[in-house]
């Protein structure tokens, strides 16, 4: 449940700045980067990352299994740390999107002339 409010949280900022730069950027008289075409799609994506993390999730566990088992590591010490670090990364890519759409819309001036 945390990974999700986490990652979630995340989401709705990166999503957020993503709109704010469409918005911004439009109504400066350039494209709506960020924003796809039909904006219906973006709530596809939103779904399928909510699944594919979620699935990278249960792999994590899978893998804390895996390595307690065939390793002999002490997974209460392995558990957090793992979660931890895979939180972190689920974090980084969540805020990508953002990322690159600010970037774009700086360099290119928002689309605009």
């Amino acid at each position: 449940m945390a990974y999700n409010l986490i990652v979630g949280a995340v989401g709705v900022v990166s999503s957020g700045v993503m709109l704010t730069v469409a918005f911004t950027c439009e109504s400066r008289g350039g494209a709506p980067i960020g924003l796809p075409d039909p904006p219906l799609f973006a709530v596809f994506a939103v779904l399928l990352y909510g699944i594919l993390a979620n699935v990278c999730y249960t792999g994590g566990w899978i893998t804390e299994l895996l390595v307690a088992r065939f390793w002999g590591v002490d997974t209460s010490r392995f558990g957090p740390i793992a979660f931890s670090l895979g939180t972190a990364f689920s974090v980084l890519v969540t805020l990508v999107p953002a990322g690159v759409v600010i970037v774009i819309a700086a360099v290119t001036s928002c689309g605009g002339p």
